[in-house]
């Protein structure tokens, strides 16, 4: 894992610790000296402005001429330094700085990422967590640093804290690709590792065949899944789960009355086991919905909502009877639930606008339909990918159709 650190626009260095030329100024031994600062200070400031950035730092090198014990002066050089690449002589000015005024979150973050640049990783770990972690959530720079931040953590093999960083990263900038991939890269390797240690611990358990079983179904080899399935409850008959998720690749494996009869079998079994698994409820309503047996479909997936009141799949599968059984209002109170919780799923979309449609609310179905559309657009380009690594056929609500009439 490397290389996620991007370099920010030179643009955002201006003025990177937000000091002032007042504030400055105000550090000085005597007024004209701090008259001077002020003029040197305000033409660095312009001078960045025009990205002019070795004019910029022979304004702050002058300031140090009249007063080197400028921490701002210092900090701010440095940033100048790091912006091009001179690594060793940013760390030099942060380090200075920091001397002088400890309390600069800002300059210690700097120290850090200008460490880690040059490769000094030990050096760069300390310096880099207490800035990151001392930093406003709003600062431009704290993604730069907490990027750095989890290369190094993840290169000590310290995942833990590494995950801290991301979590972090991932709920300043929710929407940001380089915290979405770390994010992704961090977890598969979690998820990697897991496998690992559980082939080395348990390599004949149940649940080693249980996610092989898995691994198989997201890559579409649903009648070896159902091998590795039957293994996982050969070893462990009791396994919570375990006669569901071999239901569900049977489902998968083959589409079929025979496959549905020995499927309801096993989810039956799954709730004997636990009468409260509402996974299970909803399956044996998806059962009786493809055999059109619309009510007694609906006694299940009304279960499983009242057993997971915030299981969207659940929900739809009610709204989606309700609207069938011409019981509208029902079916719209349980759609829009959905779509609540779940805002971006198309399916909850589409069948609440059915739902309105009928009713007769033509300008909400409208609203409904064009936001379906908008999702259908946005995930077709990913279909294949997104059906592997999130969604499953057969557990997941779909539209029955490839383009669903309006």
């Amino acid at each position: 894992m490397s290389g996620f650190a991007r370099a920010l626009p030179g643009a955002s260095i201006l003025a990177v610790l937000c000091v002032c030329a007042g504030s400055v100024a105000a550090q000085a031994p005597n007024p004209p000296a701090g008259q001077a600062i002020q003029r040197h200070y305000r033409q660095a400031e312009e001078l960045l402005r025009q990205k002019r950035y070795d004019e910029a730092a022979d304004e702050f090198r002058k300031m140090l001429r009249l007063d080197p014990k400028l921490a701002q002066a210092h900090a701010n050089l440095g940033s100048i330094y790091y912006l091009q690449g001179n690594y060793p002589q940013a760390s030099e000015s942060f380090r200075r700085a920091l001397q002088l005024k400890p309390s600069l979150a800002r300059a210690e973050m700097f120290l850090g990422m200008s460490e880690a640049k040059r490769g000094r990783a030990q050096e760069a770990l300390a310096h880099l967590a207490n800035g990151f972690w001392k930093s406003a959530e709003n600062d431009e720079w704290r993604l730069q640093a907490g990027l750095l931040l989890i290369e190094l953590h993840h290169a000590g093999i310290d995942l833990d804290k590494a995950v801290e960083v991301t979590r972090a990263l991932q709920r300043a900038y929710p929407s940001n690709p380089d915290v979405l991939y770390i994010a992704y890269r961090l977890y598969s390797d979690l998820g990697s590792r897991a496998v690992s240690a559980l082939v080395k611990a348990a390599p004949e358990s149940a649940r080693l065949h249980q996610l092989t079983a898995e691994l198989l179904e997201s890559e579409g080899d649903f009648p070896r899944a159902v091998e590795q399935h039957r293994k996982a409850l050969a070893r462990h008959p009791a396994l919570p789960g375990a006669r569901r998720a071999l239901g569900v690749a049977i489902m998968n494996s083959g589409p079929d009355e025979a496959a549905r009869g020995e499927a309801q079998r096993l989810f039956e079994q799954e709730l004997t086991l636990n009468r409260n698994d509402a996974l299970a409820e909803y399956q044996l309503g998806e059962i009786y919905w493809v055999r059109n047996q619309t009510e007694e479909a609906l006694k299940h997936f009304s279960r499983a909502v009242e057993l997971r009141p915030n299981f969207p799949d659940a929900l739809i599968a009610a709204g989606k009877a309700w609207t069938a059984l011409e019981q509208l209002e029902r079916a719209v109170e349980l759609l829009r639930k959905a779509v609540e919780i779940d805002p971006d799923n198309e399916v909850a979309r589409y069948r609440l606008a059915q739902a309105y449609r009928k009713m007769g609310l033509d300008q909400q179905a409208t609203e409904q339909m064009n936001q379906f559309r908008k999702l259908r657009a946005a995930m077709e380009s990913m279909r294949s990918i997104y059906k592997q690594v999130q969604r499953n056929p057969i557990t997941a609500q779909s539209l029955e159709t490839t383009n669903p009439p309006e």
